[in-house]
């Protein structure tokens, strides 16, 4: 990090900074901006928000003055703002990588559709897309990766969000001559699949969160979500669908999370999973195959071995996203991409009764929840990817609660881009 506040420095010397387009400015946004603010050498120069008053509210809260907070929708008039030094609110997206001196991109609205269409138009005009939208990268990741090496730029998701936080876990084990066998993270809420915004609403506003959003974490859907983007780094799978999810602690983890005919409870390696009773952290399960290496692995009181826990107890979100930043755009370096393809998948169960001519609300809302499973198993049953549920998908059929739903049950919103991304991501194999 020493290096990133040099270079920051250095381009500080110069008179220079990198300028930021932050789109969406609820919770996370809004410490990211805040973060940001005390960073020499970084700005958020423009926020999209559809409500620009949130905006206006990260701004101040970060100790912009009012006076130097401009709001407009044109191109010119954003240009000149920034030429000025002054910070841009806009409800136009496109300004977000429309205009020149914006290095950067960061997507943190959640929305799966919205974040396929300004991924790639970022992309295709030249700027880094740093994403918070774990939801979409998800389910079209891999196929947006690709276009970014084409265009010579970086996609990359964040530092502090779990799947980050484990990818720079697992870098570490792996750059240290380990075995990488399993990974995950800590689940912070009670499991209940069934879960509506209308049972956590009271919950979600005490938390400054949407409902919608705080539904997603306690019915796992994030969890699993997020567990797919770390699987498709990897080239890892759950074990079983939807993982094991123990309860358990750091001392026990290792034995648990071996296979069975030693002791655990796991079919096989190479695996992504989630634990209660270690949130928020996230872990590694590795190994070695020399004894001396087993020797000082017990003698730094890290377990009898053959397997160990390596375990980060926190993960900061937004308030990490400036590393990603810095790495993106002057290292060209991403934090994690779905290098592997398209290898685990979350797919779509019903949370109740659904009936034929509905509409479906997709993730967090009150008629589905998502599961992990591998993607050879999601193309052999034509499962629906949850991420791919848009405010115009309909049932065909009627479906029970718990049952799997799959593309022939549903009526999808073909022009939507996140849909025509993904039928060619499968075509291509990716």
């Amino acid at each position: 990090m020493f290096k990133m506040t040099r270079k920051l420095q250095e381009l500080t010397n110069r008179g220079e900074e990198l300028k930021i387009a932050l789109v969406g400015s609820g919770k996370m946004g809004t410490g990211l901006v805040n973060q940001i603010s005390r960073i020499k050498g970084m700005k958020t120069s423009i926020i999209v928000e559809e409500k620009p008053d949130k905006a206006k509210h990260a701004y101040l809260s970060s100790g912009v003055k009012e006076e130097d907070i401009i709001f407009t929708n044109k191109k010119s008039q954003a240009e000149l703002a920034m030429k000025k030094g002054q910070f841009v609110i806009t409800e136009n997206y496109e300004l977000s990588y429309g205009l020149d001196k914006i290095q950067g991109v960061v997507d943190a609205t959640g929305n799966p559709p919205f974040g396929a269409k300004l991924a790639l138009e970022s992309i295709d005009n030249y700027k880094n897309i740093i994403m918070l939208n774990v939801e979409c990268d998800a389910v079209v990741g891999p196929i947006i990766n690709e276009r970014a090496k084409k265009n010579k730029v970086v996609y990359t998701g964040s530092a502090g969000d779990e799947p980050g936080a484990i990818m720079e876990l697992a870098n570490f084990a792996v750059g240290a001559g380990f075995k990488l066998l399993a990974v995950g993270k800590g689940k912070n809420n009670p499991l209940n699949y069934y879960a509506t915004e209308d049972d956590l609403r009271e919950e979600a506003l005490k938390k400054g969160l949407y409902p919608k959003m705080l539904t997603a974490f306690v019915d796992g859907t994030n969890t699993m979500i997020e567990l797919t983007s770390v699987a498709n780094a990897l080239g890892f799978t759950p074990d079983i669908p939807g993982c094991h999810g123990l309860t358990t602690d750091i001392k026990t983890m290792a034995s648990q999370f071996t296979l069975k005919e030693q002791g655990g409870i796991l079919n096989s390696y190479r695996i992504v999973d989630f634990c209660f009773g270690i949130a928020p952290g996230v872990f590694a399960v590795v190994t070695h195959d020399a004894d001396e290496v087993h020797d000082l692995m017990g003698y730094l009181s890290m377990g009898d071995g053959p397997n160990y826990v390596l375990y980060r107890p926190y993960h900061l979100t937004s308030l990490e996203t400036p590393i990603t930043i810095y790495n993106a755009i002057v290292e060209k370096d991403p934090t994690i991409v779905p290098e592997k393809g398209q290898v685990s998948d979350t797919i779509t169960l019903a949370k109740r009764d659904l009936k034929k001519g509905q509409t479906l609300e997709g993730i967090g809302g009150k008629d589905v929840y998502g599961q992990i499973i591998s993607h050879i198993d999601q193309r052999k049953k034509n499962l629906l990817p949850i991420g791919l549920i848009t405010k115009k998908t309909k049932l065909k059929v009627d479906v029970k609660k718990d049952e799997p739903i799959t593309y022939d049950m549903v009526e999808l919103e073909e022009d939507q881009v996140i849909i025509k991304l993904r039928k060619k991501q499968d075509e291509l194999g990716l």
